[in-house]
């Protein structure tokens, strides 16, 4: 088995990705493969024409996903290309020496810090669950690179709609959000909008403590009003169950098929396998040499300036 059958086969386990997924897609945008076949060539020819992207840096499966994330808009997905190439020079904290075996990774993996459900919800959307299993201090930094990490995998062989986020905020300390800085949260805000593609449907907030308002009071300032409005606060657990159907949701969290433990188990197996851990090592290599850049990345005036908010608007 070559290494990209490797860095497939955990797919369905983890996100019940089936091989006709992208051929339903197909059908609901009206795209026939052959039509795709020849998007994904114009792509290819257009980064290879590129003098400062890297060679052989871009797989075709990669394409396909911006392709479906960004609804078929090709000078979008060009853009979402470029961007999370040079990304790398923005926040190497984020994006570089990303070792899945590294103490902090391999412990937040193994704790289920992030926990994305393998069955979408009634919508085609995934669902993703933050929490602390008690509270704790942790390196923020290591926290919003294992999640880019996770994402990653998903761009690669990820099939849905759109995201919904929940955060269960009742083991968090005060000491853990005061490293969300400004320059943080723009950070993570940039390569989630312009570099990863992802369609957010929803924000969900439980056991939110007071020091947390303030945050995700300003969080919404920076979105556009039809986002922010997908910004849920809920005041127990329970109102998660309501929401979602039974057979999604981990046993934590009123579900009854899997739970948070077994979830957190099968992606630190995945993602700490030797084909993913060369994976990583290997996008490395996959940076950009701004000294050739021809093009305009046009998300960068959105960047701002270290230690500064701008306003950055979700799709």
């Amino acid at each position: 088995m070559n290494r990209n059958s490797e860095l497939l086969r955990d797919a369905e386990k983890l996100l019940c990705v089936k091989s006709n997924d992208v051929d339903v897609i197909l059908k609901e945008h009206k795209v026939s493969q052959k039509q795709l076949q020849d998007i994904i060539d114009l792509i290819q020819d257009w980064y290879d024409k590129q003098p400062h992207l890297p060679k052989n840096g871009l797989e075709d499966r990669i394409i396909v996903q911006l392709l479906i994330s960004s609804k078929f808009r090709i000078e979008k997905v060009k853009d979402k290309i470029d961007a999370a190439i040079s990304a790398k020079h923005k926040m190497p904290e984020f994006l570089l020496n990303r070792d899945p075996l590294s103490p902090n990774i391999s412990e937040y993996l193994i704790d289920g810090f992030f926990a994305i459900l393998p069955k979408l919800s009634q919508d085609n959307h995934r669902v993703s669950i933050f929490r602390l299993k008690s509270p704790r201090e942790f390196v923020m930094n290591d926290v919003i690179k294992l999640a880019f990490m996770m994402l990653e995998y998903r761009r690669y062989n990820d099939v849905h709609f759109g995201d919904q986020y929940i955060h269960d905020l009742s083991n968090i300390r005060f000491s853990n959000t005061v490293q969300m800085t400004p320059p943080v949260i723009t950070k993570m805000m940039y390569y989630l909008r312009f570099c990863t593609g992802a369609k957010i449907k929803g924000i969900h907030f439980i056991n939110m403590p007071t020091f947390v308002v303030p945050i995700v009071a300003l969080v919404k300032k920076l979105l556009k009003p039809k986002i922010a409005a997908r910004i849920y606060i809920h005041s127990k657990p329970e109102d998660i169950a309501k929401m979602y159907p039974k057979n999604i949701l981990p046993k934590e969290y009123g579900g009854d098929d899997y739970s948070i433990d077994e979830i957190a188990e099968n992606w630190t197996t995945t993602l700490q396998s030797d084909a993913w851990r060369q994976y990583y090592r290997d996008q490395e290599k996959v940076v950009s040499d701004e000294s050739k850049r021809t093009r305009v990345l046009s998300c960068d005036e959105f960047f701002g300036c270290e230690g500064s908010f701008r306003k950055l608007e979700f799709d």
